[in-house]
């Protein structure tokens, strides 16, 4: 895959403009608040130039003719486009004008985390006519994962009507960091998606071992209001293993911890960021994934508030080293999938915090792997293993009758949507192709205390401990049998992998979903209904990202529900439950509400949206009044009571 190439734009500045802790300006540093996002920044002239001349061509070489430049005027298209661009923050908390009825009961506090900063403009000295001159340009995260984040809080109250709104951009020290070096290249594994940082191995080098500051780490995949044995109210946590404390008021960073510091034990690189929590044990788990030089370990470990330095569950000591987004848990089992997105170069290249999709190449004739953990033996039971395919968000687990593991992922056939997100693709959806579609499968894993486990603990010393090796062993076999390397040699019955009982899924739906949620009160157990962000009928079409919110009901195997408004780009739509009243054991399972915030493209701004879980008819439609970048990390809520 190719690194998406980094545009420069070329005008005039005095001096780089700074930020204050109390501005309101855009991160990208010369953007006022009353610009919008997509228009072209102002020109700052200095007073001894007296024409707004462009110093570089369009390939950043000096410009001798210095033909006037020319301001583009704001993009009017409805695509997609317009929600990956750079937004400004604000101090203020802000009274919204509510449309329609929110329901009396949702009482609460709602935050969601995406992207904020996309460019960095940074000003550099070029040499024209023997003078010396300022020029800019501009430093572009490149992928829709690597964007600096923005943080959104919404104070919701249905009794009285009102919302409540503020936002804040956590990151404006790191964003200074960028444009004083014109990159940006993390000390640390799992720092970048797909960016080219534009540093040399000399400043990784030098940054290596420095402990960063709690606002110059980006963590944007996952913000929670609560994590075991971590004091604090709110958290925001990366693809690497850092948690970062902010300031759930005015949502700026206070602190920052990684889970070696708060367990020696909790060894690794990197981590999830979609850590599970098991409101019955009341048990926060996740893991660490520790690179040696023979092989890689997963340590799963749990935290608690009686015990906040945690505990090890257990190690799988012998896996292949893969990059993983999210494992599951059932109350007697941790699910971890591997697919065959397999580090290459040994490892090497994301030890020196290259970015994962740099280090890391979907291997198609390798197997998905299911490693399951014993929560009650603290030890590896069974592996299984599928065709190759690739998730970025799971469903649900939970036991069935006999004591199978039922696993449902939203899967894609192989890796092209990752390149297909990066932030160049997205800018430009008619070179973006066709979206690759997200099929929501289900996996039975049989009972991995009866034969798959006898079979695991007979030849799990057989399992390939690093990807290199993999590579060799497939090589090899390939080499002699005269086979490619063909999807079907995944499943097939000769290989490193052969002793593995193989398991196929069933495709719960012929839509497409991606970003999956349930009622939360259903994890764990058997689910009926997955809700996500889909395409309204016959919008699938060149160049387009996910225009609907879908209900599909996963016994019918059909949508039966759907919200779908021309020109408009959900972000993820979170389920918040119905309250359950004294003396009922639960409600329905789609008794609650769904809440998105969604790009008007057509008006260039964004409004949160409020549905009724049951049917998604609107119940509430409240305007932010600015436009907010779309996005595809996880939010949370906290439910007042009342």
């Amino acid at each position: 895959m190719e690194t998406p190439a980094i545009p420069s734009q070329q005008v005039i500045e005095e001096e780089p403009v700074r930020l204050s802790e109390s501005s309101s300006s855009s991160t990208s540093s010369s953007v006022s608040s009353e610009e919008h996002p997509l228009q072209t920044p102002t020109i700052l002239v200095q007073d001894e130039f007296t024409d707004d001349r462009t110093l570089l061509d369009d390939q950043g070489r000096p410009n001798i003719s210095r033909a006037p430049s020319v301001v583009a005027e704001v993009d009017t298209d409805t695509s997609h486009a317009k929600g990956f661009y750079n937004v400004s923050d604000s101090k203020d908390v802000v009274d919204l004008e509510v449309g329609g009825q929110l329901p009396d009961w949702l009482v609460s506090e709602h935050y969601t985390v995406g992207p904020g900063v996309y460019d960095v403009r940074y000003s550099r000295k070029i040499e024209i006519d023997n003078v010396l001159q300022s020029a800019t340009s501009t430093f572009t995260l490149g992928h829709w994962f690597d964007a600096l984040p923005l943080i959104n809080r919404l104070d919701i109250n249905g009794e009285r009507n009102t919302v409540t709104y503020r936002h804040h951009l956590p990151n404006r020290r790191l964003n200074e960091k960028i444009r004083d070096h014109h990159g940006y290249a993390p000390s640390f594994p799992a720092g970048l998606f797909k960016t080219n940082p534009n540093q040399t191995m000399l400043i990784k080098f030098l940054n290596n071992g420095k402990k960063p500051k709690p606002d110059r780490v980006p963590c944007g995949q996952r913000i929670s209001t609560y994590i075991p044995g971590i004091e604090g109210r709110l958290f925001c946590q990366d693809f690497a293993n850092h948690v970062q404390t902010l300031d759930p008021f005015d949502l700026s960073p206070s602190g920052l911890q990684t889970w070696d510091e708060i367990n020696p034990e909790f060894k690794g690189y990197s981590s999830c960021p979609n850590g599970q929590y098991d409101s019955l044990t009341e048990e926060y788990i996740n893991f660490t994934m520790e690179i040696g030089y023979k092989s890689t370990k997963y340590h799963f470990f749990s935290i608690t508030d009686g015990e906040p330095k945690g505990r090890k569950i257990a190690t799988i000591w012998n896996a292949p080293t893969g990059w993983v987004n999210n494992f599951a848990i059932t109350p007697n089992y941790i699910i971890m999938v591997i697919h065959p997105m397999l580090a290459n170069s040994g490892a090497v290249r994301f030890a020196w915090s290259e970015s994962i999709l740099d280090s890391f190449y979907f291997e198609k004739s390798e197997p998905t792997l299911f490693y399951v953990i014993s929560r009650k033996d603290n030890d590896v039971v069974a592996c299984y293993r599928s065709e190759a395919s690739l998730s970025l968000n799971q469903v649900n687990a939970y036991e069935d009758v006999h004591g199978s593991i039922v696993i449902d992922m939203a899967c894609y056939d192989d890796d092209r949507v990752l390149s297909q997100l990066a932030t160049e693709s997205l800018r430009n959806p008619k070179e973006m192709g066709k979206l690759q579609p997200a099929q929501i499968r289900r996996y039975i894993l049989g009972n991995p205390q009866r034969e798959a486990h006898d079979v695991y603990v007979a030849n799990n010393s057989f399992i390939p401990s690093a990807v290199s090796v993999t590579s060799r062993i497939g090589s090899v076999w390939n080499y002699v049998t005269g086979s490619s390397y063909a999807p079907e040699n995944a499943t097939g019955s000769s290989g490193w992998h052969a002793w593995m009982p193989v398991v196929t899924f069933e495709q719960l739906a012929e839509a497409t979903l991606e970003l999956p949620q349930i009622n939360p009160n259903y994890k764990m157990q058997q689910h009926a209904f997955v809700y996500g962000l889909g395409f309204h009928q016959g919008s699938h079409e060149e160049g387009k990202i996910w225009d609907s919110i879908i209900k599909i009901d996963v016994n019918s195997k059909s949508v039966v529900a759907s919200w779908h408004e021309e020109n408009c780009y959900p972000s993820e739509a979170q389920f918040v439950p119905k309250p359950i009243k004294a003396g009922e054991d639960k409600t329905a399972e789609d008794a609650g509400v769904l809440i998105s915030i969604v790009l008007d493209s057509a008006r260039s701004t964004s409004f949160v949206l409020v549905l009724n879980a049951q049917d998604l008819e609107v119940m509430a439609r409240v305007e932010l009044n600015k436009l907010i970048p779309i996005s595809f990390a996880h939010g949370t809520y906290r439910l007042r009571s009342t």
